[in-house]
């Protein structure tokens, strides 16, 4: 097996990845933390956030190496961030919130990194895909 299995995710890094969304979604939580506990700033998850966004991407497409490497390791910043002493402050909701998006983008990015059968992954391959485009003609036809 080569490293990383997919040389740019689904033949390309931009398509709507839950990897995507679900990390531009933790920002969410993030960035209410920032505003209102403006001594707690969230600097790791951030930063975490904006390299993983960054590597998967812009560099994974022409580094693979690169680019799966940084994001993993970037998904792991965000998802053990609030494990560091001073999330403890944070109310609860948020704290959950990043790592459970970050669990999300999580199996988006081994999946592709490493080839493992992620459990999202397999859903959308045994039938969700289908699901999701039969949910979008029912729509497009009664509008």
């Amino acid at each position: 097996m080569s490293f990383p299995y997919h040389t740019v995710p689904d033949g390309s890094a931009v398509l709507p990845h839950h990897y995507l969304w679900a990390t531009l979604a933790a920002l969410v939580p993030i960035l209410i933390v920032w505003d209102n506990y403006p001594r707690r700033e969230p600097w790791v998850a951030l930063c975490g956030v904006l390299g993983g966004l960054v590597s998967f991407a812009l560099i994974w497409p022409r580094y693979p190496v690169i680019g799966a490497s940084l994001t993993l390791a970037a998904n792991a910043v965000v998802l053990l961030a609030p494990f560091r002493p001073g999330w403890r402050e944070w109310p609860r909701r948020h704290a959950v919130a990043v790592v459970l998006l970050a669990l999300l983008a999580a199996d988006d990015s081994l999946q592709h990194a490493l080839g493992w059968h992620t459990p999202i992954d397999s859903v959308w391959k045994a039938g969700g895909r289908r699901a999701m485009v039969n949910a979008a003609e029912v729509v497009a036809n009664a509008v």
